[in-house]
């Protein structure tokens, strides 16, 4: 059986090495953000119920009480908690292992690949990176962040292949690797050529649909417009014991989605998420992708369905920043990439857009919003 050791380091090339030696001698790994606020880092310890904490270059018994591993198992991830508090999903070397071989397949990865890890490791984006990189002996170069001076240095210490998070397209060129994956939040309408949007979440370990076509070995399903999955990369339990799949091995993922004219996933986001206005449902991914592809001047935003005692609900855009558009000019610029039900009927302006620490919205926290 595995003990499971928290490592609270900052990240870099040392993170790496600490879960190296810590899986060759048999345990499991989790990581906590040295930088978070206390309460959050108590929540994630809370769910995560490590044996040992690794931080500051010591280690130090944490929940000798807590139950082990078992012996397959390698890492234990929170997930964001963008409904609620963090669950810790568990995944065990085999499903690492799958997850890493159906990815670099996809890519075509090759000895001379090496991956970029600047997403954060404390979620599945970030730590699949390292994983994969372990796993299947690549090299890996850990960063901070996407400063351009971080991402030009990993590229000149090998790295071609890289995760990113669809605002980091915004503000840092890309351009140098030759593939990017995209994850946590949906892709914009135009992806630069090396971009690959993916979908996946914690359960998955890391995106499983690429470009809207299934990785090798994965399988997928629509239920009632609801996308399941089903692969030997996905979580079974999470640390608490709590099933994730059914009897016949399918992760309900929660989320909406639908097929294109050519079979390819579309994804819809959080069925909870879905607007029901008039007897009509609107994806607000949806909505945000015609937003942000008409090139609406909006520091952030978010779509969102406020209760309404006629229409149920009513297709609501969200902002932050100053008001420097009007809600009949984001009409206009998006009435030909919607439909007409589909267009927001009222604006808010607020301090800020509340978010998960990965950058997806808390749509149940905004006024009159649910999710």
């Amino acid at each position: 059986m595995r003990r499971l050791y928290a490592i609270q380091l900052e990240r870099t090339q040392r993170l790496v090495g600490a879960i190296a030696d810590l899986w060759s001698q048999g345990d499991a790994v989790a990581i906590v953000d040295p930088d978070a606020p206390a309460k959050r880092t108590a929540e994630r310890l809370a769910a995560l119920r490590p044996h040992f904490l690794v931080s500051g270059g010591r280690v130090t018994e944490w929940d000798p009480a807590a139950p082990l591993m078992d012996r397959s198992d390698r890492v234990v991830v929170t997930t964001s908690g963008t409904t609620g508090p963090p669950k810790a999903v568990v995944h065990t070397e085999e499903g690492l292992s799958a997850s890493a071989k159906a990815v670099h397949a996809r890519l075509q990865a090759a000895p001379s690949d090496g991956w970029l890890c600047a997403l954060s490791p404390l979620y599945i984006g970030g730590l699949a990176v390292i994983a994969r990189s372990l796993l299947d002996g690549l090299p890996v170069v850990v960063t901070g962040g996407f400063d351009q001076e971080s991402l030009d240095r990993a590229r000149e210490q090998g790295a071609t292949l890289a995760a990113a998070v669809t605002p980091v397209l915004a503000r840092a060129d890309l351009s140098g690797f030759r593939a990017v994956i995209l994850g946590a939040q949906p892709a914009p309408g135009r992806l630069p050529a090396n971009a690959i949007s993916t979908y996946g979440m914690t359960e998955t370990g890391s995106g499983v649909v690429y470009g809207g076509t299934p990785l090798e070995t994965v399988e997928l399903s629509l239920r009632a417009g609801e996308i399941y999955l089903r692969g030997p990369m996905i979580s079974r339990s999470t640390r608490s014991g709590a099933a994730l799949l059914d009897a016949d091995g399918w992760l309900a993922t929660g989320d909406a989605g639908e097929l294109d004219e050519v079979g390819r996933l579309r994804v819809l986001g959080r069925g909870a998420d879905l607007i029901n206005t008039g007897g009509s449902k609107v994806s607000p991914d949806r909505v945000e992708a015609a937003i942000r592809e008409a090139g609406a001047p909006l520091d952030d935003f978010v779509v969102f369905g406020a209760a309404d005692p006629v229409w149920g609900e009513v297709v609501t855009l969200a902002f932050s920043g100053p008001a420097r558009t009007s809600l009949a000019d984001i009409q206009a610029a998006i009435r030909d990439l919607v439909e007409p039900y589909e267009l927001p009927r009222a604006m808010l302006q607020l301090p800020s857009i509340p978010r998960t620490e990965t950058g997806k919205p808390r749509r149940a926290l905004l006024p009159e919003g649910r999710g």
